[in-house]
C-alpha cells in the first residue's frame, strides 16, 4: 500500500521554513541528526516515532519505511526542473514489490507527486532505475533495462517538462552519470499519459516500507531549470567570500564577513529546526550569548544569496 502524505510546508514545533529559490544546492553537511528536524528540510506528514532519515554529518542514509523529509522551493509551473543526486544504494535485501518504490521525486501538493526516482530490485546487490512522470502504484513506472550496483554511487539526473499541447502530455526523463552534453539523449523518457502536474512545489526523500525501500544514500542535491547547473561543480546561492568565526564561540559573539560590507540576515535554529534567533549583522557581528551551548544552523542572506553553516557554541 503506498503512503499518501499531507504535505506540511512547516518544520517542527510550527516553524515555517522559508521557500527556497532556485538553483538550489545542498551538501547535507549538517550536525549529525534526523532530516527533517533540521532547516531548510522539514517533516513530510507525521513523524515517524523511530524510523527517520539520517543526517550523518556528509549525507543522508535511510530505508525501509517511517519519516520523510522535504525541502519546499519556488513553486514552478512551466518549462522544465531538473534534480540531480549522488545515489548509493548499498543493499536492496528484503526489497520484494513487483513494482519497485519510489526514493524521492517533486510534490505538487498533499497527495501530487511526480518525476519521481524508483529502484526495483533484481537480486540482493543490483537493481533497476525508473522514473514515472506521475506517480502512481508503479505499474506504469519506465525502468532502464541496465542494472546498477550496490554499494556503487551513481550520479543521477531527473527532469520534470511542463507541456502545453494538450491536458496529459508532461514528460519525466532520467539520466545516469550523465555528461554536459547529454541533456537530449537521456538514458529513458516517460510519457505515461495521467494527470499532469499543475505546478512543482518542493522536493522530498521518501522512505514507504521494507519491501519498497532499500538502504539507501543520498548526497549532493541539486535542483535548477537548466541542465548544465545542475552539472556543475559550483556551489548555488553562495554568499562571495563568506567567513563564519569564531566556531566553536566561546565569548557570545559571532563574526560574519564577506565580499560585500552590506548588512546580512542572521537566522539560527537549534538541532530540532527551531529558530532561535533572527536578527542582522552589525559591523560584521551578531550577539549570540543568549543562547545555550550546543550544536546549531546558521543561515545567512545577503543580496538576495543565502549559505548555511554549522555552528557549536561552548
Amino acid at each position: 500500500m503506498k503512503k499518501i502524505y499531507t504535505l506540511l510546508f512547516i518544520a517542527v514545533n510550527g516553524i515555517a521554513f522559508a521557500q527556497q529559490s532556485l538553483p538550489f544546492a545542498d551538501s547535507f553537511s549538517y550536525t549529525a541528526g534526523n532530516l527533517h528536524e533540521t532547516s531548510p528540510w522539514s517533516v513530510v506528514g507525521t513523524a515517524n516515532a523511530t524510523d527517520h532519515i539520517i543526517l550523518d554529518g556528509s549525507k543522508v542514509v535511510y530505508a525501509g519505511g517511517g519519516t520523510d523529509a522535504q525541502v519546499v522551493i519556488t513553486p514552478q509551473t512551466t518549462g522544465t526542473v531538473y534534480f540531480k543526486i549522488d545515489l548509493k544504494i548499498t543493499s536492496m535485501a528484503g526489497v520484494t514489490d513487483i513494482n519497485g518504490g519510489y526514493l524521492l521525486g517533486f510534490a505538487q501538493n498533499n497527495t501530487t507527486f511526480g518525476g519521481t526516482l524508483w529502484a526495483k530490485r533484481v537480486d540482493d546487490n543490483s537493481y533497476n532505475l525508473g522514473i514515472e512522470t506521475r506517480t502512481a502504484t508503479g505499474a506504469f513506472t519506465t525502468y532502464t533495462t541496465a542494472t546498477y550496483t550496490a554499494g556503487t554511487t551513481y550520479s543521477i539526473v531527473v527532469s520534470y517538462t511542463f507541456n502545453t499541447t494538450t491536458a496529459a502530455d508532461d514528460v519525466a526523463k532520467l539520466w545516469v552519470n550523465p555528461a554536459s552534453g547529454d541533456e537530449a539523449t537521456p538514458l529513458i523518457t516517460d510519457t505515461h499519459v495521467g494527470v499532469d502536474l499543475t505546478q512543482i512545489a518542493s522536493f522530498f526523500l521518501r522512505q514507504d516500507s521494507v519491501t519498497e525501500t532499500g538502504s539507501v544514500e543520498v548526497d549532493n542535491l541539486k535542483i535548477s531549470t537548466i541542465f548544465a547547473n545542475v552539472l556543475s561543480t559550483n556551489k548555488f546561492n553562495a554568499i562571495s567570500g563568506l567567513n563564519m568565526y569564531p566556531n566553536p564561540v566561546t565569548d557570545g559573539n559571532l563574526y560574519i564577513t564577506s565580499n560585500s560590507n552590506n548588512a546580512k540576515t542572521v537566522t539560527v535554529y537549534d538541532i530540532l529546526g527551531k529558530q532561535v534567533l533572527n536578527t542582522k549583522t552589525s559591523n560584521n557581528v551578531v550577539n549570540i550569548s543568549n543562547l545555550k551551548s550546543g550544536a546549531y544552523i546558521v543561515r545567512i542572506t545577503e543580496d538576495g544569496k543565502t549559505d548555511t553553516r554549522k555552528l557549536i557554541i561552548e
